[in-house]
């Protein structure tokens, strides 16, 4: 069901104004932290935290899609999980992609919206308010960091790269261990530096950015890496699945994010020699 350059450009400045209402409540909150007290729950499905922003920011993005884009679908991250993507146009909601990191004053956390069409991401907005920064895509028109062009970096050596990888805190210890085993193997080759950061959204963008080469985690939502797939590609990276070089399906839980084939293929290479999508999503 394509859209026309006219709706995507209107889509683009109604992800744009969603996300920057919310990351001003984001940062006025995190300013506020110890003044503001947290309601800090576990999620209901086990899978890390949640605080009272993450619904009533989530509420504020969801009314002003609505209003401006009444007939999309919108799958998010707390109230509308359970949404099917099909091929209609859906937005795709993070509010507080890296709650933990919210949570803790840290800076990296973001808003995230993306617009799916055809299961195929063609907008991307992410909002990183502790870092001022704005990242913006639409398919075929580049990628833009607070309205300047980026690329990814020109790095085709894995021993000149900057590799994120999965934070396994709170997991099993079969995943526990399977990351560590992958750190081993990173650092031994060597790479510049292992980084583990709270977002997986910003993870990627910084990879768009050129900050980094490689991003690998299994047990992601269409919601993490929806908005910043586009971005990633419309800087000149790479996104597909951890175990195909061709295709990202938002609905397998894997993403591998890199700055060029060559990078990602070292990454799905050490992936798959320690199992790791097994670990993770048994399967």
């Amino acid at each position: 069901m394509p859209i026309n350059n006219c709706e995507l450009d209107a889509a683009l400045q109604l992800a744009l104004r969603a996300a920057h209402g919310v990351a001003c409540t984001i940062d006025k909150a995190m300013e506020e932290r110890d003044t503001t007290l947290l309601d800090i729950q576990t999620r209901e499905n086990g899978e890390g935290l949640i605080t009272q922003y993450d619904k009533q920011c989530e509420e504020e993005i969801i009314a002003i899609l609505r209003l401006g884009a009444p007939s999309y679908d919108i799958i998010s991250e707390e109230l509308h999980s359970d949404t099917v993507l099909t091929d209609a146009p859906t937005w795709m909601v993070s509010t507080i992609n890296g709650t933990s990191s919210f949570i803790h004053g840290l800076f990296d956390c973001c808003v995230s919206i993306a617009l799916v069409v055809d299961k195929e991401p063609v907008i991307g907005v992410v909002n990183a308010p502790r870092l001022h920064e704005v990242y913006s895509a639409i398919r075929g028109r580049g990628a833009y960091l607070n309205g300047q062009r980026i690329r990814v970096s020109e790095t085709r050596s894995i021993n000149q790269s900057v590799v994120y990888l999965h934070n396994p805190c709170g997991e099993g210890e079969v995943v526990v261990n399977t990351v560590i085993e992958m750190q081993k193997e990173f650092t031994r080759m060597p790479v510049h530096a292992l980084r583990v950061h709270g977002s997986v959204a910003l993870d990627m963008c910084f990879i768009a950015t050129g900050r980094a080469e490689l991003f690998l985690k299994v047990g992601v939502h269409p919601w993490d890496v929806a908005a910043a797939t586009v971005i990633v590609r419309e800087a000149g990276g790479v996104v597909h699945d951890i175990d195909n070089l061709n295709i990202l399906d938002l609905t397998t839980c894997t993403v591998c994010c890199a700055n060029s084939s060559e990078i990602s293929n070292i990454g799905v290479g050490v992936a798959a020699k320690h199992g790791y999508k097994k670990s993770v999503l048994g399967c």
